[in-house]
């Protein structure tokens, strides 16, 4: 879990540094404070409004910085789920109208990877016979084996679920609520004691960086 956190941190971070050198190399002409020069390119006519290089201005940085942080906190908030939870986990608490969507989902998660795997081990037997793959003509050869595999994955996987009843029942599942884990409890009961603390002041800006705290950066403390 840990390591998948890492991995949103990770991407989180450098989609946010490759949207502000866009925005410092390209964009277009925004008013504010000129914080530094670029040497400019002229683009042709039908380019008009938009520059490379050129002024590069407070309000152009400020408005990237802020689609970058939005991008980047909803990928901390999807690798957050994804490494505190599993899909397996939150099936067992949905209710029994929600079951069939549910179980859909947890097997899409799971064979996702599989598919990726398989994608691979094709990619790689073919390489040790001694073939190329950079045509177009290749797709067909690596497209094959990796859909019979899927294919044989989801007969073995229909074959198990009626061995094991699903859908002889029309309640296969019943609401269980899960019990909060320590550490839960200790990161939700932390953010409302700072809440209760801070509300009374008036400070705004401090409930909404507690907020960001709190939900985006500690949970990877207890992943």
């Amino acid at each position: 879990s840990r390591r998948l956190l890492r991995l949103g941190y990770i991407i989180a971070l450098v989609a946010t540094g490759f949207r502000m050198i866009i925005a410092i190399t390209l964009g277009v002409p925004m008013p504010g404070r000129v914080l530094f020069q670029l040497p400019q390119i002229d683009l042709p006519n039908f380019l008009v409004g938009i520059t490379i290089g050129g002024p590069v201005t407070s309000q152009r940085l400020a408005g990237a910085m802020s689609e970058s942080l939005v991008f980047a906190g909803i990928v901390i908030l999807f690798a957050t789920a994804n490494a505190l939870t599993t899909p397996h986990r939150l099936l067992r608490v949905l209710p029994s109208r929600l079951h069939g969507i549910g179980l859909a989902t947890s097997i899409a998660t799971s064979v996702a990877p599989q598919s990726a795997e398989s994608f691979t081990r094709v990619r790689q037997a073919h390489r040790l016979r001694g073939r190329q793959l950079n045509s177009w003509n290749s797709i067909g050869r690596v497209a094959v084996p990796v859909l019979e595999e899927s294919l044989e994955r989801s007969i073995d996987l229909a074959v198990a679920l009626e061995s094991r009843g699903y859908g002889y029942f029309q309640s296969p599942s019943r609401y269980r609520p899960e019990k909060w884990k320590r550490e839960e409890l200790l990161l939700l009961s932390s953010f409302a004691a700072l809440v209760i603390v801070s509300v009374p002041s008036g400070s705004t800006s401090l409930v909404f960086s507690l907020f960001a705290f709190f939900f985006l950066f500690a949970p990877g403390l207890f992943a």
